[in-house]
């Protein structure tokens, strides 16, 4: 017989004998167990044991991995980009309006920015390379 061949009768065995398990009663399965010489309670206690053991390696991967994701992202990455006082925002945006009068800024319906408004717009020149971000660090 080939390969192939054996791999579908295994196949096949594995089947026929889950098919046999789920149809035979508890009852049934406790009575053979004893008949062989199990300890019931021993094989239910090792069975629990070993779930309990799979169940917290699962856990403890997870929770490793995640520590992983975390360390290789930079904390910037993490959530809202760092920036500096508003009000310094206000006046580096204005420094660099003011050295570069090729920049131009519409105002919605003519009303004034919002601090959300601020927020982008720096955001843009950072992304830009107008402002530098270190240039306002303390």
């Amino acid at each position: 017989m080939t390969e192939l061949n054996h791999r579908a009768e295994l196949a096949a065995l594995r089947v026929v004998a889950l098919e046999d398990i789920l149809s035979t009663s508890d009852a049934e399965l406790r009575k053979e167990a004893v008949d062989d010489g199990e300890d019931v309670a021993a094989v239910a206690a090792d069975l629990k044991a070993a779930m309990r053991e799979a169940a917290a390696a699962a856990l403890r991967q997870r929770l490793s991995q995640a520590k992983a994701r975390m360390t290789a992202r930079p904390a910037a990455d993490l959530g809202r980009p760092v920036r500096p006082p508003m009000e310094q925002l206000k006046q580096l945006i204005q420094e660099v309006f003011a050295s570069d009068r090729s920049l131009g800024l519409a105002f919605r319906e003519g009303k004034r920015q919002s601090d959300a408004d601020w927020e982008s717009l720096y955001d843009d020149l950072v992304a830009l390379g107008k402002i530098q971000p270190a240039s306002h660090e303390d």
